[in-house]
């Protein structure tokens, strides 16, 4: 036995440093004509390391820039003493559903007050003012607040930022009078969701999904028409490091397969500039009412862009969703998975990438709100958005958690470029070989006597291979061949031509058990 002593176990928990490489370097950019406080129009882009600095630039979740919806009452008879007037609200809960109790009843509006009239009360402006400190005695509680218009007799309830344009529809209000007491009801209008808690909700679920993620965030105008050319501004801002980024469209601007086709030719540009890029794509999907209408991605040769149609459906993201009557596709989420995975790696690994949190993508949605669970979601129309190339969210059965369909690009499954992990394996191949070969550019080059390249010419040559070896040790490729021509004559053609071949990890897509009884196993 050992003297005693005391010993130290180093703890490898991970002190938040950053990751080496730039492969988790990424972009979001929305179209606005709106801008953060802290953005402006000479200064469009700034760099993230987590969303406390998004925040400091302006970027709230706390519905400021959202317009409260208003309704009002105007009282038109005073009635009796113990006449009673209650107001209610059919809002919705914090997953922007209508609230229910445990076993999915209707629990009801919600009470803003229930006010019984007073002796003291002789007057239509007495009568209001009462009710207008009823109601905002319990703003705390229910978030609503009054005034009340003496001269008029309007009474004005104001809603919580927070519902944005949920009230402007139906007739949420719920005035109900026992008693003589008489006002007609006006429905609330004029609710305006707040954009920050989008983009908040975006930054948020990117580094959610990756920490230690560098995001790139750019509000641009809104075009006329839409060539995605901001990708390469935000490229070029970045001096060339970013790897992937997502765009969403404005607000006003529905989803259209055109745009995959922009995006995809818009990152081309920067690949032709030695500075590749991936793009994920996300707009606005509620004029859509039925998903499997959507177009067949397969048939563009968009192999740059990737279409993002699942959202949250019972948490923050179906909330806003409801609220702003627009779609908040994951494309946050997506984003930071990519960020997160080794560029060989598919997002819709399950052992990897369960989406869920618990709370937020536990239950999910299609991002023109038709819910997962809904019995119009077959598995037909799954398989069919999935031959469609469509990214977006299931569940498996026998797993628990959320988990994305796989990293469909634009293009056609028989392209060599038909997935994401296809697109950001070779272009890290081309960062990294354009990095270990431009040194030989305008270099001296030994030639035998016929004008061809020397075998020591071809073995220096063959031997820049540094990053692609490091590609392989960290799985991100199987392996690789650099073939250098000897016959080439460059006198001849001023031109050096080296073949790379690359040899992938693989990726299981589709798995297949035979499986029986046997009358032993040998």
């Amino acid at each position: 036995m050992p003297l005693p002593n005391a010993k130290y176990n180093k703890g490898k928990k991970g002190l938040g440093r950053a990751l080496a490489g730039q492969d988790h370097f990424s972009s979001l950019i929305f179209y606005t004509a709106s801008l953060p406080s802290g953005f402006s129009s000479s200064q469009r882009i700034k760099k993230f390391f987590q969303t406390s600095d998004a925040e400091a630039a302006g970027i709230l979740n706390d519905y400021s820039d959202a317009t409260p919806a208003t309704a009002t009452l105007t009282l038109t008879a005073a009635g009796n003493t113990g006449d009673k007037i209650t107001i209610a609200v059919k809002d919705i809960n914090s997953t922007g559903k209508l609230p229910v109790d445990a076993n999915g009843n209707y629990t009801g509006p919600t009470l803003i007050c229930s006010y019984i009239k007073l002796a003291s009360d002789t007057t239509l402006a007495i009568l209001g003012a009462s009710i207008s400190a009823a109601i905002n005695i319990g703003t705390l509680t229910h978030g609503y607040s009054a005034s009340f218009n003496s001269g008029t007799e309007v009474l004005t309830l104001t809603a919580p930022k927070k519902f944005g344009s949920f009230l402007n529809t139906g007739a949420p209000l719920v005035v109900t009078i026992v008693g003589n007491i008489a006002a007609t009801i006006a429905q609330f209008t004029g609710g305006v969701p707040s954009d920050l808690a989008f983009y908040h909700y975006q930054i948020d679920r990117f580094f959610t999904r990756q920490p230690k993620g560098i995001l790139f965030v750019g509000f641009f105008a809104i075009p006329g028409s839409y060539t995605f050319s901001e990708v390469n501004t935000v490229q070029n801002f970045s001096a060339g490091s970013i790897r992937q980024v997502a765009v969403y469209k404005d607000f006003s601007s529905d989803f259209s397969s055109s745009d995959l086709t922009a995006l995809s030719l818009a990152c081309v540009v920067s690949d032709n500039v030695h500075k590749p890029i991936q793009a994920l794509y996300g707009a606005d999907m509620t004029s859509i009412s039925d998903i499997g209408t959507l177009t067949d991605l397969s048939l563009l040769t968009a192999n740059k862009a990737s279409a993002i149609i699942g959202m949250d459906g019972n948490a923050q993201g179906y909330f806003l969703f409801a609220t702003s009557g627009r779609s908040v596709p994951a494309i946050g989420a997506a984003l930071g998975t990519v960020a997160l995975s080794k560029v060989s790696e598919s997002i819709g690994w399950v052992d990897e990438f369960d989406m869920s949190d618990g709370i937020e993508y536990e239950e999910i949605a299609f991002a023109n709100g038709q819910l997962f669970s809904s019995e119009a979601i077959s598995d037909n129309l799954l398989d069919f958005l999935n031959d469609y190339r469509y990214i977006f969210l299931r569940k498996i059965v026998g797993r628990d958690g959320t988990f994305w369909n796989g990293g469909h690009t634009a293009i056609s499954v028989s392209s060599d470029y038909a997935y994401i992990e296809d697109n950001r394996t070779i272009d890290k191949a081309i960062r990294g070989n354009y990095s270990d070969i431009i040194g030989t550019l305008n270099g001296p080059l030994e030639l035998n006597d016929d004008g061809t390249l020397s075998d020591n010419t071809v073995a220096i040559l063959e031997s820049k291979r540094a990053n692609l070896d490091s590609m392989v040790r960290a799985g991100e490729l199987s392996d690789f061949d650099i073939v250098v021509d000897p016959n080439q004559l460059v006198l001849t053609t001023s031109k050096l031509v080296l073949t790379i071949e690359l040899l992938q990890q693989g990726v299981a897509r589709q798995i297949e058990v035979n499986i029986g009884f046997v009358p032993k196993i040998a």
